[in-house]
């Protein structure tokens, strides 16, 4: 393999110019001057770039789950309420001689995240009047809306922290009680007439087993309450909704009994909330109209020029190369060495939002389905997501996607059933909740100056 000099490859280029009638413009090639210096990278200049809805995903089933409202000048409204099942600490649930309730929380511990205005949120629960229960693997998408009833049963008012710890009073049994430091969480006391009633003196046949316990408490439903956040103002709160004892997402419940002595004791008990295994899901709603998304999903143009990427079973891009194939007339056997996908954000948009950290690309088979690019699919001896990148650069503010292997299939005549750009791993189903960003890009025909490039380096082999 060898790179052809200055002087031959201009010369190839201005034979195949002055034969074909054409400027490189027109088959859809920028060639940059100053790296002709190297004669062996192009800016391609046709991508076609168009916003489209991003299918329904899979909500319960994670380790993370999604609390909020934002109000998006940009991008309109999203909330996000949270549907939780509760699990049995143990099978055949008792709580002791005249048990007598001192108080209960439901525990969420933040999960790492929070996108909005640090600002009072008031945090509302509300019970489940249908079933969400995991043993017998069933899925919940995020359009699903689901049925609560009206009272209220806990609220909090509170502002995200999902960095600093905590001091809570401990309980002990038998010895005095303490205080002691606990994970960032978010503790929403409930109602003691409603756990009372629905769990302490639930019945001996419904704490028999979790099947029993969910198909007669249902679960809790929480949201925020939107009255009491202004106009262009919001957030959107990741909680851990999975995990074990005190590091895990549950309601505590603190009691007296009547001891074998006839003294009391306090106590509590756990009930777990187990969202790995699907006990806990998001609902979603989106509502856009007015906004300049909606005039971007609108639009009949091959390509946006502006593209409002989110998170949340929120957009994607399409992407193609019209003209991707046109790269052989560079040379007799071109091989691509290197080919970058490179978006730019708006200017401005960084902030007060700031965008995604990493997006993500996958393509369609012949039967629309989602697969791994070659360049990312490990079965092939590629390197995964960090040889793919995608990561956001705040230097830069740009997106870089390595996409070698697949610009090289097109180039030799490959079909491209569909090339997408994601906010989550479409193929593998993961992360679907983690990313609760959104990002504004430059789309392919773009005239502000942070239009999409794919950036190609290449050799010409004899």
């Amino acid at each position: 393999m060898r790179f052809k000099n200055l002087g031959l490859l201009t010369l190839l280029i201005s034979l195949f110019i002055l034969g074909a009638c054409q400027d490189p413009s027109t088959i859809g090639l920028d060639v940059n001057p100053d790296l002709l210096l190297n004669a062996k990278v192009v800016d391609t200049s046709t991508i076609h770039t168009k916003l489209v809805r991003e299918d329904e995903i899979i909500t319960n089933q994670n380790n993370k789950n999604v609390l909020g409202y934002l109000d998006d000048p940009q991008f309109g409204k999203t909330t996000a309420n949270l549907a939780l099942a509760l699990t049995l600490p143990t099978v055949n649930v008792s709580f002791g001689t005249n048990p007598i309730i001192d108080s209960a929380v439901l525990v969420l511990p933040y999960g790492g995240a929070h996108y909005g205005d640090s600002i009072n949120y008031t945090a509302q629960v509300r019970q489940l009047d249908e079933l969400l229960y995991f043993e017998d693997g069933r899925t919940f998408k995020s359009n699903k809306i689901w049925l609560r009833k009206t009272d209220i049963v806990g609220s909090k008012v509170f502002k995200p922290s999902y960095k600093d710890s905590i001091i809570i009073k401990d309980i002990r049994v038998g010895r005095a009680d303490t205080v002691k430091k606990v994970i960032p969480q978010l503790r929403i006391p409930l109602n003691n007439t409603f756990i009372n009633t629905q769990i302490i003196n639930a019945g001996t046949a419904n704490l028999a087993s979790n099947k029993a316990f969910a198909d007669y408490f249902k679960g809790l439903h929480v949201s925020l309450d939107q009255t009491s956040i202004a106009a262009n103002k919001g957030a959107l709160m990741l909680f851990n909704t999975t995990g074990s004892g005190e590091n895990g997402a549950r309601v505590d419940i603190f009691y007296r009994t009547t001891n074998t002595n006839g003294g009391t004791d306090t106590t509590s008990q756990s009930f777990p909330i187990n969202g790995t295994f699907g006990s806990a899901a998001t609902e979603l709603a989106w509502n856009f109209s007015g906004t300049p998304v909606a005039t971007a999903l609108s639009s009949t143009a091959v390509s946006n020029p502006v593209l409002y990427l989110k998170s949340l079973a929120g957009t994607k891009v399409r992407v193609k190369f019209p003209y991707i194939t046109r790269l052989k007339s560079l040379g007799r056997n071109i091989v691509i060495n290197k080919a970058e996908l490179i978006f730019t954000i708006e200017n401005g948009s960084d902030a007060p939002l700031k965008p995604i950290p990493l997006i993500r690309i996958h393509k369609w088979d012949i039967a629309d389905q989602p697969q791994f690019l070659p360049d990312e699919n490990a079965s092939l001896n590629t390197l995964g997501i960090g040889f793919v990148d995608g990561f956001y650069n705040t230097t830069s503010k740009t997106y870089r996607l390595n996409v070698t292997t697949h610009i090289q299939d097109l180039v030799n005549g490959g079909v491209d059933y569909g090339t997408f750009i994601s906010t989550y791993d479409v193929v593998g189903q993961s992360n679907r909740l983690d990313i609760i960003q959104r990002a504004i890009l430059g789309g392919g025909n773009n005239t502000s100056g942070i239009k999409t490039k794919l950036k190609v380096y290449y050799t010409d082999q004899r």
